[in-house]
């Protein structure tokens, strides 16, 4: 009776797909909390808005074209072998900003 030999290069079904999944969780629970501190900040801080937050706005901005830029870039420059591979890339950028507003947001 012939056994088989089991590889361990070859990962289960559908593990590929964890980072994308876990970056869609963080954006989808970061992105309002990000909103809303934004928001409370803009309502609160009257008009015109004073030096710091015009500078948070122009960030605001700025960060989001980049972001968007980014992740456009790896949709066209990243191989179509692997779909998993492409979602996580194209998300990276995103996730990475949006978790990272949310980290600093929450300190101030």
């Amino acid at each position: 009776m012939a056994t088989r030999k089991r590889t361990r290069s070859k990962a289960r079904a559908g593990a590929q797909w964890a980072r994308p999944v876990r970056q869609i969780v963080e954006i989808a629970w970061s992105a309002p909390v990000v909103i809303g501190y934004r928001t409370a900040r803009m309502v609160t801080g009257g008009w015109p808005p004073r030096a710091p937050q015009r500078r948070e706005n122009r960030r605001m901005v700025q960060e989001k074209v980049e972001a968007l830029g980014l992740a456009a870039r790896a949709a066209f420059t990243t191989r179509p072998q692997d779909a998993a591979v492409v979602v996580g890339n194209v998300l990276a950028p995103i996730h990475q900003r949006v978790v990272a507003n949310r980290r600093r947001l929450s300190r101030r």
